[in-house]
């Protein structure tokens, strides 16, 4: 394990595809904050860590959530007692109740996905260099993690609009 600068800060990120994890790493790279460093909650952690963010993509909900100083998760797993007692901040590609929704998702005729990110009274467009839904998720999801962290909306949709997402 790599040894980490006191200053960095720790967003841990439960799922086994990597995918999310991927697609976070270069909306914090996009925005230049090196300050963050992006890992899954399923690696060893320093004990004296900066735990910034836990982003749950998956129902798992680590035993050290509440070290963490914000929680984001799937809407769908927020109402779990274990869960609903760290007040995340919700995401979801479904449900318009979570705190920040895919709305409008669709197919462009040059082969991109476009949606808007609504969320906490901010709404913005994005188009995807993907086709699956599952790239939406992963970009409302690290969207809404980044959020978390203090990176404007603005800079976290730029970002999103110039990154290819692999399908």
């Amino acid at each position: 394990m790599a040894n980490f600068h006191p200053a960095v800060k720790l967003i841990a990120v439960s799922e086994k595809s990597g995918y999310t994890i991927a697609v976070l790493k270069d909306i914090l790279a996009r925005c230049g904050r090196s300050c963050y460093r992006v890992v899954s909650v399923e690696e060893q952690l320093p004990p004296d860590a900066s735990l910034a963010v836990l982003l749950l993509c998956s129902a798992a909900v680590p035993d050290d959530a509440d070290r963490y100083s914000v929680c984001v998760a799937a809407y769908e797993f927020a109402a779990q007692p274990e869960l609903a007692v760290l007040h995340p901040l919700t995401y979801s590609v479904k449900s318009d109740s979570a705190d920040f929704t895919a709305r409008n998702i669709r197919q462009t005729q040059d082969g991109f996905t476009a949606f808007e990110i609504v969320g906490v009274g901010v709404i913005g467009r994005v188009k995807l260099a993907a086709r699956t839904e599952g790239a939406v998720c992963a970009a409302l999801s690290a969207a809404a993690a980044s959020i978390a962290c203090g990176i404007p909306f603005a800079e976290v949709l730029d970002a999103l609009n110039n990154m290819k997402i692999e399908d």
